[in-house]
């Protein structure tokens, strides 16, 4: 797909899903906008961070920085937009007076602008050290800007800062509430990160890129512009984190320096990439809407604090079995099920998988707020609770589907029996909770789930699809030699 073609099918994915976004307000409310705000802000982090992280193999751990440069450069302006006569008269830019305040828009462009700035200098600087030496200069930059932020009474110190958003923006004749027009802001942002990514990934730069991760040494023997590259991708990675954290000061409404620099936007910019894959544009945008997700449902069903115990165990998971990532384990798989092109069996059982997997995890979160009710119970009246047991029970069946997706993805034979038990326990569960618990705002996702079980069951026993597995008994390990 083209560049511009690529381009014009996001900005209709991204317009469907604020339609859509909008239309389920009479159910859900505003949560659906804040939270969604929050997954795309993580998608923009995670893609501009794989510029430099996966494109170029340089790790960054200073992302929270770029996204609070952004944040502050945003409460700067704010402050000088509301009384600039106070901060500009009596001096040569007392004119810039007459274009203040900014719009949000604007302000976004500027963060950019800074953070880039900032990323390139750091990049001018610590691009010289590799590996660990670079990941470590990163982090100290983060801790330098944060004391810098915390020292500077302006931006409120480490008091804090205070932004009043209005309660409506106008878009021509359209009115909209802001957090709508915060939530548009950022999927469009998204879509402005994904489409820079994949147009670098398939240029001469994401080619320079691929060979500065490879082998830098022989890059630089071949004549690849090192150097030059990795600044580009330190200002461009940092320009896009500092857009992402532009807005943030509106949607919160106060910003502190041990927030903007706060923790899960470093450990979330640089997990999602790799969960998601980071040879690829699609790996951030994948593992930054399911963690993303994840940690939304956690913080309502759960509690907040397990949002980044979430992170860090799916984390260590993903490199321990599929370092490769949720893509590159997806795309080893369609190239040994559909090595010329795509297929009905490749196509059926991706899908079995990723519904697997989705289900299992989300069963694993809901699944632990069961136990949570059993475990405030009196100690010896946990064990004799029904809580406990039925929490128990679905976290081991939910596992069951992680590990059979990941089984069905890396063609194990064993993959298709314990898939299709895990299959039928959920088909009888759900019949089961039908009848014990009527509710019909629950009914549909139960009988949906019986439906799609059933139909991934059959699939599943297809002889095609059992060809395909007991045809990887005989298959010889990857690396392992021929011998006579």
């Amino acid at each position: 797909m083209r560049s511009w073609l690529f381009l014009i099918v996001a900005l209709i994915v991204a317009a469907a899903t604020f339609v859509l976004a909008l239309s389920m307000r009479g159910s859900y409310g505003d949560y659906l906008l804040f939270a969604g705000y929050v997954v795309l802000q993580y998608v923009v982090l995670a893609t501009a961070w794989n510029i430099l992280g996966g494109y170029c193999g340089y790790v960054n751990f200073g992302s929270a920085a770029f996204f609070a440069m952004g944040a502050y450069t945003t409460v700067a302006l704010h402050k000088l937009g509301a009384n600039p006569g106070r901060y500009l008269s009596d001096t040569p830019f007392e004119f810039l007076g007459a274009l203040l305040p900014l719009s949000l828009p604007t302000l976004i462009l500027l963060g950019g602008m800074v953070s880039g700035l900032v990323g390139f200098g750091m990049g001018y600087l610590t691009l010289r050290l590799r590996g660990v030496f670079f990941a470590i200069a990163t982090l100290a930059m983060a801790v330098v800007l944060q004391t810098i932020v915390v020292n500077w009474d302006y931006v409120g110190g480490s008091r804090g800062a205070y932004i009043i958003r209005p309660d409506a923006a106008e878009l021509g004749p359209v009115s909209l509430a802001y957090i709508q027009y915060l939530f548009l802001l950022m999927l469009l942002l998204a879509v402005l990160a994904l489409w820079v990514a994949r147009t670098i990934e398939r240029s001469r730069m994401g080619l320079g890129f691929a060979a500065i991760r490879d082998d830098e040494t022989a890059a630089e023997a071949s004549g690849v512009p090192t150097l030059r590259l990795k600044l580009a991708a330190t200002a461009l990675s940092g320009a896009l984190m500092g857009m992402a954290g532009a807005p943030f000061p509106y949607y919160v409404g106060y910003v502190e320096p041990a927030t903007a620099f706060g923790l899960p936007y470093a450990v979330n910019a640089i997990a999602m990439p790799m969960i998601g894959g980071t040879t690829s544009w699609a790996g951030p945008l994948v593992g930054a809407l399911l963690l993303g997700s994840l940690q939304q449902i956690a913080t309502v069903t759960f509690r907040s604090e397990a949002s980044l115990l979430i992170v860090g165990v799916l984390l260590v998971a993903f490199v321990i079995a599929a370092p490769v990532g949720i893509v590159g384990l997806m795309q080893e798989f369609l190239r040994a099920a559909a090595p010329d092109r795509l297929n009905f069996r490749a196509v059926a059982v991706a899908l079995i998988a990723s519904y697997c997997f989705i289900v299992g995890i989300l069963g694993i979160i809901f699944d632990l707020t069961v136990l949570q009710t059993a475990f405030q119970l009196p100690l010896h009246q946990i064990v004799n609770s029904s809580a406990f047991w039925i929490g128990v029970f679905g976290i081991l069946v939910s596992a069951l589907y992680v590990v059979s997706a990941y089984g069905l993805l890396k063609l194990q034979r064993w993959a298709l029996q314990l898939a299709s038990l895990s299959l039928l326990v959920s088909m009888v569960g759900s019949a089961a909770l039908i009848g014990l618990d009527p509710d019909p705002r629950r009914l549909g996702v139960r009988i949906a789930m019986i439906v799609i079980s059933l139909a991934a069951i059959v699939c599943l026993r297809k002889r095609e699809i059992r060809k395909l597995y007991n045809s990887q008994r005989g298959a010889r390990p990857s690396g392992q030699p021929v011998t006579a």
